[in-house]
């Protein structure tokens, strides 16, 4: 062996250039091959490893010709196999799946040969036999983690989601401190819809690359979708100073901002994220979104057209289109704003409507028409009213979730058997339903521009025991009806002070239970929580816990107390359905029904909300995070109910 200094030298190999090459040194690769070559031209595998080094690089076509000159001297499987990639990468499919099947045939226990006629097939959109190609290569290594990494990512691109996602759990399995299978397991989960799902993994990549902005995008996205909004915000800002240019990162961290409720910061984000990609209709989508929230609608409304004006995928329009829909009907423009709020349509998942058509509003000549709850109670409930006017045009078989059946079951109308309420399970094609729909549909399809007035539908439900017998003062307007009492009664009030954790910007809406302190000086109160699952133990005043039950003894409950103070919840639609006085507390950028365009001037200059003239806005002066932006809307109450306490 060589001596050099007194020290023993490797002597120079094909071995040595190729695992320099594997570590991204391909230049020393290259000089190592090239001394070779010069003392032995006729060394077929430092001619391919040639080869190998000018794929790397890029340089396709000289791979050909040098992994060519190999085979020339000596035509080994692997050879062809090299000769394949380089010629699918010119373009060449039919001289690539040439040289791969030569491959295939001369070494067929090799995986690398399979796998490479499977990039040529996959190439040739010959999908079902590149399948077949690259099960065989995993046949040949069942045990190696990158052959069933491969057929997931093959699987994936192919819409085979599910699937790629178990292939890639078996790779997992197989090398579980593999940082890349890690990656490629949570983009998998985030393209199943499965994003909170993906972020222990994105967590591990972000752990072994914590200089990584993408590593860091990643796993701030996976936090963002399980409600992990800080931590979130604190990766995505790293990410973003690391990678400035980063749309979609700059993209996350403005809808965490929004979430948060830091509309200003959302805005300037969103905005950035847009100047980088002016013509991402998604990108323009979110834009109009922060600033229709901020109240500047004109600009958003701006966008929105623009949008559904592009040659954009389809759910992206849906987005605009619905997004304009919202801001429309925020503003009172009822006749598009119904229209355009149809798009909604194709945003949500699929229902189960027995493939009925859907209803177009015609009258049926009596024959049934299944109307059907879509989304939250809250939604139910405020479109129930459009039930009556539906009746006139045929019959109704009516769908709602089982959490309201009960009180549904109590209405007027289910009541007299103008309206057959369908039993759990119950088919719709069983009971004679000709057509679907909606309830919230029912708007458009019935060609209804403003909002149905509100009714009493509970009116006749004595049975169901929400008739309480108390004579009641409407103050119309102002939405303090109050129940007349002797003055040694107390006020009793209900409270509910927070949402569905799982919605999105439910931290916008939602308000700690400690915000509310400020009533607790209120003298002369009985409070009763209508917050599902709260003892009331951290709140500063004594509040009667919510017994258990479906939102039928909730109403009944809600029946017997004068006011009911709460957010955009479920319980405020219920309180308003019912007629009960009802002060929501609102957040700034609030929801399209408690806008301006639900709200008529009364002649004494007060205001009554369209959808329940016993609802009594406090909303936010302005956007912010945290419990800050509802100190003066709960000292706006607690002054409230001081008043009424005094009447």
């Amino acid at each position: 062996m060589p001596q050099k200094n007194g020290m023993a030298t490797q002597e120079p190999s094909v071995e040595q250039a190729l695992a320099l090459l594997s570590v991204g040194d391909a230049e020393r690769a290259a000089t190592l091959l090239r001394a070779l070559l010069r003392e032995d031209s006729s060394d077929a595998e430092a001619w391919h490893a040639m080869a190998c080094v000018a794929r790397a690089g890029g340089d396709a076509q000289s791979a050909i010709a040098l992994a060519g000159r190999a085979i020339g001297l000596r035509p080994e499987g692997h050879f062809h196999i090299t000769l394949a990639h380089a010629l699918l990468e010119q373009g060449h499919a039919e001289p690539a799946r040439a040289a791969a099947n030569v491959a295939v045939m001369t070494t067929p226990r090799d995986p690398r040969a399979h796998e490479a006629m499977a990039a040529i097939l996959e190439a040739e959109n010959r999908v079902q036999e590149a399948e077949v190609a690259l099960r065989t290569a995993l046949r040949l290594r069942p045990l190696d983690c990158e052959k069933h990494l491969s057929l997931a990512a093959f699987l994936a691109r192919h819409g085979q989601v599910a699937e790629a996602v178990q292939t890639s759990e078996k790779a997992l399995r197989l090398a579980p401190e593999n940082v890349f299978a890690h990656n490629q397991h949570a983009v998998l989960l985030e393209r199943a819809g499965r994003m909170r799902e993906a972020e222990p993994f994105f967590a591990v990549v972000a752990t072994a690359f914590p200089q990584d902005a993408v590593a860091l995008a990643n796993y701030g996205a996976a936090l963002f979708a399980k409600g992990d909004f800080e931590q979130a915000r604190s990766l995505l800002q790293d990410s973003a100073r690391r990678a400035p240019d980063a749309p979609e990162t700059r993209t996350n961290l403005g809808l965490v901002q929004m979430a948060l409720g830091a509309l200003d910061e959302a805005e300037q984000e969103l905005g950035a994220a847009l100047a980088l990609r002016k013509h991402d209709a998604r990108l323009v989508v979110n834009y109009g979104t922060v600033l229709s929230d901020l109240g500047r609608r004109q600009e958003a409304e701006a966008l929105f057209r623009q949008v559904e004006n592009w040659e954009a995928s389809e759910q992206d329009r849906a987005r605009a289109r619905f997004n304009l829909g919202t801001l429309l009907l925020a503003e009172g423009r009822f006749h598009e704003g119904w229209q355009a709020f149809e798009a909604r349509q194709s945003l949500l998942p699929a229902r189960p409507t027995e493939e009925l058509p859907q209803w177009d509003g015609a009258d049926t000549g009596g024959a049934p028409v299944l109307l059907y709850a879509e989304q939250g109670l809250g939604d139910t409930l405020q479109f129930l009213r459009y039930v009556e006017p539906a009746l006139e045009r045929a019959s109704i078989l009516l769908a709602v979730p089982e959490g309201l059946r009960s009180l549904v079951a109590q209405m007027e109308s289910v009541q007299v058997g103008r309206v057959t309420l369908l039993e759990k399970g119950q088919a719709a094609r069983s009971a004679g339903a000709v057509a679907c729909c909606s309830l919230l549909s029912l708007p458009a399809r019935l060609g209804l521009d403003t909002p149905y007035p509100w009714a009493q539908v509970f009116k006749n439900a004595d049975a169901g025991g929400l008739s309480d017998g108390v004579v009641r003062i409407p103050l119309r307007g102002s939405g303090d009806g109050i129940a007349l009492q002797s003055a040694v009664k107390p006020l009793r009030v209900g409270l509910c002070w927070a949402g569905n954790p799982s919605y999105r910007f439910d931290r916008r809406r939602s308000m700690a239970s400690a915000c509310l302190a400020p009533l607790a000086d209120v003298p002369g109160v009985v409070f009763q929580s209508l917050q599902r699952g709260h003892t009331g133990e951290d709140l500063p005043f004594s509040v009667a816990p919510l017994p258990e039950g479906d939102m039928l003894s909730t109403a009944r409950l809600v029946a017997e107390l004068d006011v009911v103070i709460t957010v955009d919840t479920v319980i405020a639609h219920l309180a308003g359905v019912l007629g009960k006085p009802v002060w929501l507390l609102n957040r700034f950028g609030g929801d399209w029904r408690w806008a301006e365009g639900s709200t008529r001037v009364l002649p004494d200059g007060g205001a009554e909300n369209l959808w329940y003239p016993s609802l009594r806005l406090f909303s936010q002066s302005a956007p912010g995070e945290g419990n800050g932006p509802w100190e003066k809307p709960v000292k706006a109450v607690a002054e409230a109910l001081h008043k009424l306490v005094k009447m």
